[in-house]
C-alpha cells in the first residue's frame, strides 16, 4: 500500500483522518467480503449455518492453518491433541488492519488536503465451542479460558513498537455486527488511539490533575456506598448501570483494585472477572431474552508510562433500541431505561 491507493488501485486497509475533527475512521474493504449467517427469509431473521458442517469455525484448523494459540476443553483429560479444542485463536480472514509486510511502521501520509496512513495492525478471532453454546451460557472456569486467551494474546502483540492501542470485543447477534453465529471474539491492535478510547483516556487524565484522583475510582466507591445501580458484586469486581448510561441497560465491569493495564490481570482476578461476565450476560439472557449485544475492555494504550489516572473496565452494551437521526445529528445518546431501574428488572 502506498500514496497511489487513490488513483484506482484497490484499497484494502487505510486509515484516514478526518478534515475537521481529526478523528480517524478506518477503511476496510475486504471486510465487504465476509460470509454472513444472517439472511432474511418472508421478513424474519433466519441462521443459514444452523448445522456444524456449514460452520467455518467448527474445524481444528480454521482456514486449513494451525491456530496462533489453543486450550482443550476444560476439565477434559485429552489436552494434548487439537481435536479436542475448546478455544482457538486464528487470523482473521478478512481483516481490518493488516500485518506491516516489511516490518516498517506505517506512518502519515499528506496528500493535498488529505491525510491519511497504511492500516498496519493485527486482527485476530478468539474461537470458541460448542457451536450453540455463548459467552453468557458458559461456566465461569469456561469463560476464565476465555479471558486467559484475551491476555496472552494481548501480551504477546503489544510488544510490537507499531502498535498503539489494542481492543479485545465480542459482537453477539446480528444488530451488534455478528456476521457469523458461531461465538467468537475479536482483537484489533491498532498504530493509533482510537478516538473514543482517547476521549475516555484524558478525560479521566483531566480529572486526576485536577483532584489528584482516579475518577473510577471515586464513581465506584459512590457506587456501592449508594447501591442504586449495582447488578453484580463479587470479592474483586463490580458491574454497574453507569449513571450516564449510553445505551438501556448499559453495565460496566470494574476491577476493585485499581489497575491501569488489563494485560496485568491475575489468575485469581480472571476467575473473578470470568464470574461477573457470565452472571451478567446470563442475566441479559433470561430478563431480555438474549438480546444482541456488544461488549468490549478498556485499557490503557500500549507501553504508555504514566497512565495512574486511568482503570481499565468492560463495558456492555445491549441492543436494545435504535440510533436514530437525533443520537446520529447531536452525539446525544437518548436512553428509555433509567439505569437506577436495570438492577431490578435484570433480576
Amino acid at each position: 500500500m502506498n500514496e497511489n491507493t487513490h488513483s484506482g488501485q484497490e484499497i484494502i486497509s487505510e486509515l484516514r483522518q478526518d478534515f475537521v475533527s481529526g478523528e480517524w475512521v478506518l477503511l476496510a474493504t475486504g471486510r465487504a467480503k465476509r460470509p454472513q449467517d444472517f439472511i432474511k427469509h418472508d421478513g424474519k431473521e433466519i441462521i443459514t449455518t444452523q448445522l456444524l458442517n456449514d460452520c467455518p469455525f467448527e474445524h481444528a484448523h480454521i482456514n486449513n492453518k494451525d491456530p496462533l494459540l489453543w486450550y482443550a476443553t476444560p476439565g477434559t483429560a485429552e489436552k494434548d491433541t487439537i481435536e479436542n479444542w475448546f478455544l482457538q485463536v486464528v487470523p482473521n480472514k478478512y481483516p481490518a488492519l493488516v500485518p506491516h509486510p516489511e516490518g516498517t511502521c506505517p506512518s502519515r501520509i499528506q496528500k493535498g488536503p488529505l491525510t491519511f496512513m497504511p492500516g498496519i495492525g493485527y486482527h485476530e478471532v478468539i474461537i470458541t465451542r460448542p457451536h450453540e453454546r455463548g459467552l453468557g451460557e458458559m461456566t465461569s472456569e469456561e469463560a476464565g479460558v476465555v479471558i486467559q486467551a484475551y491476555r496472552e494474546r494481548y501480551v504477546s502483540i503489544k510488544s510490537d513498537p507499531c502498535v498503539s492501542y489494542i481492543l479485545i470485543f465480542h459482537n453477539h447477534g446480528k444488530d451488534a455486527g455478528a456476521s457469523i453465529s458461531h461465538p467468537h471474539s475479536q482483537l484489533i491492535a491498532f498504530p493509533i488511539i482510537p478516538p473514543d478510547v482517547k476521549r475516555s483516556f484524558w478525560g479521566s487524565q483531566r480529572f486526576y490533575n485536577e483532584h489528584k484522583k482516579c475518577v473510577h475510582c471515586q464513581v465506584l466507591a459512590w457506587e456501592l456506598e449508594v447501591r442504586e445501580r449495582i447488578v453484580y458484586e463479587n470479592d474483586r469486581f463490580v458491574a454497574v448501570a453507569p449513571y450516564a448510561s449510553h445505551v438501556s441497560f448499559e453495565v460496566r465491569i470494574f476491577p476493585k483494585e485499581h489497575n491501569p493495564y488489563f494485560e496485568l490481570i491475575t489468575e485469581k482476578d480472571i476467575l473473578h472477572l470470568s464470574d461477573a461476565l457470565v452472571s451478567v450476560l446470563g442475566k441479559f439472557h433470561k430478563a431480555l431474552e438474549d438480546p444482541a449485544y456488544n461488549f468490549f475492555i478498556h485499557t490503557a494504550p500500549v507501553n504508555r508510562a504514566g497512565v495512574e489516572h486511568y482503570h481499565w473496565h468492560l463495558e456492555i452494551l445491549p441492543k436494545t433500541s435504535v440510533i436514530a437521526g437525533l443520537e446520529l445529528g447531536t452525539g446525544v445518546d437518548v436512553v428509555v431505561v433509567a439505569p437506577e431501574d436495570v438492577p431490578k428488572l435484570l433480576g
